[in-house]
């Protein structure tokens, strides 16, 4: 079985009422997420919004950033530059051999190995 890691546009989108990404998170029962892309999206949340988006969070398997994750990261900025945050999430993807799910094309290259992009919006 395919393990999938998702980006935080695509949360951002399903949070926000995005159908595409409604769509795309229900296609899959077993969904990771970065401990960065967990910290980025309850970074929004508000008051009202917490516990819902906390729960909603709860439902993917959070993967760390650990020494692997942060050798990698620095080692992809160094051929592509891109925002630390970008380069977390892809190397948390490759180090725990998920698929990325973004919609992130101008620093992720869509054609990239191991990389999905569902929709654009």
């Amino acid at each position: 079985m395919v393990k999938l890691l998702f980006d935080t546009n695509i949360l951002i989108d399903y949070l926000s009422g995005v159908t595409q990404a409604n769509d795309e998170l229900d296609r899959y029962k077993q969904r990771s997420i970065s401990v960065y892309t967990w910290m980025e999206v309850m970074s929004m949340a508000t008051p009202q919004t917490r516990a819902g988006t906390e729960a909603f969070l709860a439902s993917f398997d959070l993967l760390p950033v650990d020494a692997e994750v942060a050798k990698l990261s620095v080692e992809i900025q160094a051929i592509k530059p891109m925002k630390l945050p970008d380069a977390i999430i892809w190397a948390t993807a490759q180090v725990h051999q998920c698929v990325l799910v973004t919609r992130n094309t101008k620093d992720i290259p869509a054609d990239e190995a191991g990389v999905r992009v569902p929709y654009v919006l």
